[in-house]
């Protein structure tokens, strides 16, 4: 049975394809677990579960599952004083959940602004013209988006809670590792193994990247064979048009192939272009993961035994 999951506040959230668990130190010391079944859309339309379909109901299924997952969280892990505070402000769980939902909204305009926007003004000021060249274009695109992106994750696990959450993340991986070699979940067993994982996250999103670098210069490419008028429109309006398009249409094209990468790189673990495809993904782990306590590890176990 596969198994997966994500780091959450001072927890881990496993799941597997019908439950998932979420796993909170507690302010006491404790560990609360809760366990839930999974009411995924693939069960009921078959179709959800098509090679390149699957890609984009497993990322939205894990953005939802996500965000309900860092609210529980949040909601166990603050001290009681907070919860009381909250309380006399009249502030109670399903206002908390409302709050975090709308503040994702301007967290994706800034993701857009940072790894869209900001890559493909910022190549077409170094001179480089996307009509004349669509693919050099992209390609430098890319690198700034890449150099974008691990300087944003370098800056942000400076912070003591975030570099927490990534101790989490070192824990849930160790973890699966260990599940996945058939030892027994106990701290010190899973503290043997390592932080990196092939099927991680970070690794789905460095395929993003790399993909993004194929597939964006085509969207420029058949805009000027399909509208030939294209290339004379005002240079604002173009640059709109293309953007959205990348968001809007190529975006979901880029995270199907990815999450069909992802896939593969768990079957053939062992091949060689596989380990040359996963290794740059596994280098930005290094970021996103670090070395838990025991403490951490025990989340992490609890978190996993109760979906097996």
């Amino acid at each position: 049975m596969h198994i997966g999951g994500q780091a959450v506040i001072e927890g881990v959230m496993i799941r597997n394809q019908d439950i998932y668990s979420i796993a909170v130190r507690k302010p006491d010391g404790g560990i609360q677990v809760v366990r839930n079944e999974i009411n995924s859309p693939s069960k009921k339309f078959k179709f959800l579960k098509w090679p390149f379909i699957r890609g984009i109901t497993a990322l939205i299924e894990n953005l939802v599952l996500g965000i309900k997952s860092l609210l529980y969280s949040a909601e166990v892990a603050i001290p009681e004083e907070e919860k009381k505070e909250k309380k006399n402000k009249k502030s109670g769980k399903k206002d908390s959940g409302i709050l975090l939902t709308l503040g994702l909204i301007p967290a994706i305009l800034l993701g857009i602004v940072l790894f869209i926007v900001l890559p493909n003004l910022a190549t077409h000021y170094l001179g480089i013209v996307e009509k004349d060249s669509p693919f050099i274009f992209n390609l430098i695109a890319g690198g700034i988006r890449l150099v974008l992106f691990i300087t944003y994750l370098m800056v942000i696990s400076l912070l003591k809670d975030i570099r927490r959450t990534f101790q989490y993340h070192g824990a849930e991986h160790k973890t699966i590792f260990c599940y996945e070699a058939g030892k027994p979940l106990t701290t010190e067993e899973v503290n043997k193994f390592k932080t990196l994982h092939p099927r991680c996250g970070t690794s789905f999103l460095f395929f993003v990247f790399f993909i993004a670098i194929i597939v964006f210069p085509i969207i420029t490419v058949l805009l000027e064979l399909v509208f030939p008028g294209f290339v004379d429109l005002p240079l604002y309006l173009r640059k709109v048009i293309i953007m959205l398009l990348h968001i809007l249409v190529a975006l979901p094209v880029i995270a199907s192939v990815s999450y069909e990468l992802i896939r593969l790189s768990d079957k053939l673990d062992n091949s060689l272009v596989i380990k040359i495809l996963t290794a740059p993904g596994l280098f930005l782990q290094r970021i996103t993961t670090k070395e838990p306590d025991m403490a951490q590890l025990e989340v992490a176990i609890e978190a996993v035994k109760a979906v097996l």
